[in-house]
């Protein structure tokens, strides 16, 4: 059986078959590896100087358990927003953040009146797309009209 062309153009056409399965195969791979993700919880002006205790996990879209998560606490001494780094696959997350304001004198105490406590509770779920740059989420409290 007699193939078409000469040698040479059959290497050419194979090492291009090659390199083509090769790009479609790491595209396909890349898509599960988890990459450095920066997050930035954008606090409100009021917010930045307070102590607070802030939790955030990661649900791929479309899954039901979160592939990440993290908790940061604050005592009121740090400047600027949080700035965090998780490892995730890029892809659309799901992300419940839930972050409560901490009273110095209130730690000491036994929390006597929970309505009170539920207060300085705040939460928030976004959808999010991560693409290995910086994430900013906003912390601000949304308001129901």
């Amino acid at each position: 059986m007699n193939l078409p062309g000469t040698p040479a153009w059959r290497r050419r056409v194979a090492l291009g078959f090659l390199l083509l399965g090769t790009v479609v195969a790491s595209r396909a791979i890349s898509s599960d590896v988890p990459h450095e993700q920066s997050l930035i919880f954008r606090l409100r002006e009021q917010d930045r100087h307070t102590p607070l205790k802030l939790t955030a996990s990661f649900v791929r879209v479309g899954e039901s358990e979160p592939r990440a998560g993290l908790s940061v606490t604050r005592d009121g001494r740090e400047i600027g927003d949080i700035h965090e780094t998780v490892r995730l696959p890029n892809g659309d997350y799901v992300v419940t953040i839930e972050w409560e304001h901490v009273d110095t004198s209130e730690r000491s105490a036994s929390a006597h009146d929970a309505s009170e406590h539920k207060e300085n509770e705040t939460s928030r779920v976004e959808r999010v797309t991560l693409s290995g740059g910086e994430l900013v989420v906003s912390m601000d409290k949304r308001v129901l009209e």
